[in-house]
């Protein structure tokens, strides 16, 4: 049998490098009452024990030659303890710190990783019931196999739930007059969750299983909607009552709904009991409540007065309808109702701009273009801006989160011209750590303005310039095109006419016809150097080129290792993913409008290609004189 043992904590980065309490040893609580800034208190929540804590050691502090007394780093510990912020739904890490800023945050459990027994005398002997908690959780927390405290916890956090839904204790940020609290599911879950690692069927947890019962009936018997989808969720979660009771009594609260009950509360509660009922495998009722659920999608729709919102809640029930048996006609009306809608989000979107003077930039671009000849020109052109490094954007994005939580707190959608959704990202990540997408979205969206400012103070004035000093035809391009191992030699004239047709200011022809080139120069470079561009049908034993999308899906080291990581990162942001511009696919599939090739995305992707072809001249540009 493997020896148990708990994990030593990395070392994190904006760990704090001495916090007044790290002196602090068992010793100090000898002769100390260490709830005496607490006594009398009837907190309900542990920052106010915080604040009682930090109190009392500024107080201590004020006076000449108390500073380092042991009383002072006891309360500094506990003021810490209990300031942590309280994350019951994290399985693992259920506390965190309450502050990060400018690599310097507030404590975490693994800071106390050398006070665990001092955390454990002060659990074993403390009369409140808010210290004793959170005592108990950080220290089994930090070493499971101290079992007895995560039972003390369990049994604490129940009886928290129990005082606090009887008024006994007092929240700081509810009403007196509320009959649940938000605070009792979350002790609770805390509860039920240790008890799930500690071994979900013991006798010791019947009590709280019960008290998630009880206050669960008491949320349906009064009829109060977000209390029965609180609680009625916690139990389907750690699987506490009979998932088909469960749906039942979803279906009671339903049936007696309030007058003044709003529209998510209730399709929360018919997408609860669709869950209940899966779980049950009843599927027949699993199917009605999810109708249930779009048709108060529908009326959510129907009661909202923007477009965008509107056609937002048509798409959801939509989505609620997927798979659900006989519902295709209801699904095709839906869509009907839709693309009615959608028909109006134009009118309302509108811009907002921020003036940003590029004057200096300009004439430094076109000064610089003056007294060059049309190679050297060409070559300047080529060099005005390189593809970002993606780690570097990554780091800014984060950094840009962080710094800023409410850009990303709510979902963004991106839609097309007529208005349909073509990309949804789940925002909520502002405050924790960003997901993927969240970061994505954001690089999106700094690189969409990078992209304004490189096209409008660099690429516009350069191309304008070069333009008129100097005339540049389909024959020019030839000649410069021919030695570049980008171009495939049976497209050089293609390539020339594209070209040329930007540098002439026709962004539309070039647009359309520099696009669809870049796949087969992508594919040419890689067999230049070696590789197998193809795909085999075993079946029908035939031979196809990979598309693009291929490529960077199957093909992307071997990409990466010929152009970089910076520029076939930039290549898929501007013609391939979403969000971004998604040019490919709109100029493969006719989804551009008339002044979208005279947009930044498009005139930059069409410099990037310029770019692309004229890269691997550079070593050679003294020999290729055009003039």
């Amino acid at each position: 049998m493997a020896e148990s043992h708990t994990p030593e904590a990395p070392q994190s980065e904006d760990e704090p490098s001495n916090p007044p309490w790290a002196s602090a040893a068992l010793e100090d609580l000898d002769n100390l009452d260490f709830e005496a800034p607490i006594s009398g208190s009837d907190a309900g929540d542990s920052g106010d024990l915080a604040d009682l804590y930090r109190t009392a050691s500024q107080a201590l502090e004020s006076q000449d030659g108390l500073s380092e007394i042991a009383a002072k780093r006891v309360w500094d510990m506990l003021a810490s303890v209990t300031g942590m912020y309280f994350k019951p739904a994290d399985f693992n890490e259920p506390f965190g710190p309450m502050l990060v800023l400018d690599g310097k945050r507030s404590a975490i459990p693994s800071d106390f990783r050398e006070h665990i027994d001092m955390l454990e005398t002060m659990a074993q002997t403390t009369s409140n019931i808010i210290l004793k908690a959170r005592l108990c959780d950080v220290a089994w927390s930090l070493d499971h196999k101290r079992a007895s405290l995560g039972l003390a916890a369990i049994a604490a956090y129940g009886e928290l739930a129990r005082l606090t839904e009887a008024g006994v204790l007092k929240l700081r940020y509810s009403s007196d007059k509320a009959r649940f609290h938000y605070e009792s599911y979350n002790y609770l879950q805390r509860a039920l969750n240790i008890a799930q690692l500690l071994g979900w069927n013991k006798t010791e947890f019947d009590a709280t299983k019960k008290m998630l019962i009880d206050i669960r009936k008491g949320a349906i018997e009064v009829r109060d909607p977000m209390a029965a989808l609180q609680f009625s969720n916690l139990d389907l979660q750690v699987g506490v009552s009979d998932p088909l009771d469960l749906a039942a009594d979803l279906e009671t609260v339903l049936a007696n709904l309030p007058g003044e009950t709003n529209h998510n509360t209730v399709i929360q509660l018919w997408h609860l009991a669709a869950q209940a009922y899966m779980r049950a495998k009843r599927f027949q009722d699993n199917y009605r409540c999810r109708e249930a659920a779009a048709e108060t999608m529908v009326l959510q729709a129907d009661a909202a007065a923007s477009a965008t919102v509107k056609s937002h809640f048509i798409a959801n029930a939509i989505a609620a309808l997927h798979r659900v048996p006989e519902s295709k006609n209801r699904r095709i009306a839906l869509r009907h109702q839709l693309i009615d809608v959608q028909a109006g989000i134009s009118d309302e979107m509108s811009s907002f701009s921020h003036e940003i003077d590029l004057t200096e930039l300009v004439e430094k671009v076109r000064s610089g273009l003056v007294s060059r000849s049309l190679t050297d020109s060409l070559f300047l052109f080529a060099n005005l801006d390189s593809s970002p490094d993606p780690a570097k954007l990554e780091t800014e994005a984060i950094e840009t989160i962080r710094n800023y939580p409410l850009s990303s707190l709510f979902g963004a959608t991106q839609v097309d011209g007529e208005g349909k959704v073509i990309h949804r990202a789940a925002g909520g990540a502002g405050f924790g750590d960003p997901d993927i997408d969240t970061i994505t979205q954001q690089i999106s969206q700094a690189e969409s303005s990078r992209r304004y400012l490189v096209v409008a103070g660099e690429i516009e004035p350069a191309r304008h310039q070069i333009s008129t000093l100097h005339y540049v035809s389909d024959d020019v391009l030839s000649a410069l095109l021919r030695c570049s191992p980008f171009v495939t030699p049976d497209l050089i004239q293609t390539f020339a006419r594209g070209l040329t047709r930007f540098f002439q200011g026709d962004f539309t022809s070039a647009v359309y016809i520099l696009t669809p080139l870049l796949e087969n120069s992508l594919r040419h470079v890689l067999k230049t150097y070696g590789h197998d561009v193809t795909t085999f049908d075993h079946a029908n034993q035939t031979q196809e080129d990979r598309t693009i999308s291929s490529l960077f899906n199957n093909m992307r080291s071997e990409l990466e290792e010929i152009f970089s990581c910076s520029i076939i990162e930039d290549i898929d942001r501007v013609f391939l993913t979403k969000p971004g511009p998604h040019l490919r696919h709109a100029v493969a599939h006719g989804l551009l409008y008339d002044g979208s090739p005279y947009g930044p995305d498009s005139i930059y992707a069409c410099w990037l290609i310029f770019r692309l072809c004229m890269l691997p001249l550079f070593p050679y540009r003294q020999e290729l004189g055009l003039d």
